[in-house]
C-alpha cells in the first residue's frame, strides 16, 4: 500500500533557509498569476522562481522529493529541468489556503504526481498548520519545522490553516509525470 506523506525533519538548518531565502529574493521572475485551485480560497502572496537559479542550493531538497518518491509512492515522474517554475508562498497573519488539490485536470498529456515543499521561514509562527486529508484530517506538525520537507501524492486534499501571527514561508515544486490512467 502506497504511504500518503512522507516527511523529513529540517532538511536545511537557519543558515541555509536564510541563504536560500536571500537567493530567491534576488532571483524571482515576473509571470503569470498563480491560480488558486478550483473552488478555493487561496489569500497567501505567491512569487515565481526559475529552478535553475538556484537549483545549486536545491539538490538536498530535490534529492529527498526524489528518494520519497522511490520509497513511498512509486510514481513515473518527468525529469526536472532548469526552466522549472516553483512558488514561493508568503503566508502573514490572517493568510490560508483552503481545501484543494493540486492537478491540472484538462491537461491530456502530464497529471501533477507529487506535491513537494519545503519551509522557508526563519522564525517560528503560530498557525499556518499544513493539514492532509486521507479519510481523516491530519495535521502535519513536522513541516512546522525551520528547514522541513514534505512529499505527497497531488491528489490528497490538503489546506493551510489560517496563520495567526509570524510568516510562514514555503516553497513549492509540483513534480509533473505522464497522465493518469
Amino acid at each position: 500500500m502506497r504511504k500518503t506523506l512522507f516527511t523529513h525533519g529540517p532538511v536545511y538548518n537557519l543558515d541555509q533557509v536564510k541563504e536560500l531565502n536571500s537567493t530567491i529574493r534576488k532571483n524571482l521572475i515576473s509571470t503569470a498569476l498563480d491560480k488558486p485551485a478550483e473552488e478555493s480560497v487561496k489569500t497567501s502572496e505567491v512569487k515565481f522562481i526559475k529552478l535553475g537559479r538556484i537549483g545549486n542550493l536545491l539538490n538536498p531538497f530535490i534529492q529527498f522529493c526524489y528518494s520519497a518518491n522511490v520509497n513511498a509512492f512509486g510514481f513515473d515522474l518527468f525529469p526536472l529541468n532548469s526552466d522549472k517554475t516553483l512558488n514561493y508562498n508568503i503566508y502573514q497573519k490572517n493568510t490560508e489556503y483552503n481545501w484543494h488539490t493540486d492537478g491540472e485536470p484538462n491537461n491530456p498529456i502530464r497529471d501533477i504526481k507529487l506535491t513537494c515543499l519545503l519551509n522557508l521561514s526563519e522564525e517560528s509562527y503560530e498557525g499556518g498548520d499544513l493539514k492532509l486529508f486521507d479519510g481523516k484530517e491530519r495535521n502535519i506538525d513536522d513541516f512546522n519545522k525551520i528547514g522541513s520537507a514534505v512529499v505527497f501524492p497531488s491528489f490528497i486534499n490538503h489546506r493551510v490553516s489560517k496563520v495567526i501571527s509570524g510568516s510562514r514561508h514555503t516553497l513549492a515544486i509540483w513534480w509533473y509525470g505522464p497522465k493518469f490512467r
